[in-house]
């Protein structure tokens, strides 16, 4: 029994309503899927921990990155004479970076659920400038906030140390990273007391790494 092929149907005339149509549609999908990459990304850098910090933080950024995996490592957000409430400046031809309270404010809607602040050696902050500071933070909903103390090695950190240590009863998202104890004893990890050799910044790196691991 032979099988009957039926022939192709000619071309017929789309109406211009419906080729209008058509083209709304896909310009429709097209914007649904970059919206929805765009809220894709913003969902992953808020499921991501931001780190804010100054030149310690951002000339450990590749020693930061290279100890943890790209899935759990934060967003980094470091400047040279970063300060947490008043930046300095590296020369008097340099503009003052924004200040930690500055770039979480503007950040607000993207920081995660865990914040690490590495600041306090350029403005030495007390306790009503880390309590401006948890104030904004607890307003955005951070439920943890990692906030590195300060090397002593160098004279007049010590009373920042004391007012961190003091407002972690007051701030129950706060918890003190002990840098200061962690690498008290190497002198080799430091070139100044403050800023870090290779070495001092691979295992500044590693205390980063475990602190956000305990939070994980």
């Amino acid at each position: 029994m032979a099988l009957h092929v039926p022939r192709p149907p000619g071309r017929r005339r789309v109406p211009r309503r419906a080729t209008i149509f058509v083209a709304f549609c896909a310009v429709a999908s097209a914007v649904g899927v970059v919206a929805a990459t765009g809220t894709a990304a913003a969902s992953s850098h808020r499921s991501r921990p931001y780190m804010i910090g100054d030149s310690i933080t951002a000339w450990s950024e590749p020693q930061l990155r290279a100890v943890m995996p790209s899935s759990s490592r934060p967003v980094i957000v470091g400047a040279p004479c970063r300060g947490l409430v008043v930046s300095c400046r590296a020369t008097s031809k340099d503009a003052r970076p924004p200040t930690g309270l500055a770039v979480i404010r503007a950040l607000r809607g993207r920081l995660g659920r865990v914040v690490v602040i590495e600041l306090g050696y350029n403005d030495t902050p007390g306790k009503h400038a880390i309590d401006k500071v948890m104030k904004e933070l607890h307003r955005q909903h951070v439920r943890r906030v990692l906030w590195i103390n300060l090397s002593e090695r160098q004279y007049g950190y010590r009373s920042t140390n004391r007012a961190l240590a003091s407002a972690a009863p007051r701030w129950s998202e706060l918890r003190i990273l002990d840098w200061r104890t962690y690498s008290k004893y190497h002198g080799s990890w430091f070139i100044d007391g403050v800023h870090l050799t290779g070495k001092g910044k691979i295992a500044f790196a590693r205390f980063v790494a475990a602190g956000l691991r305990r939070v994980s």
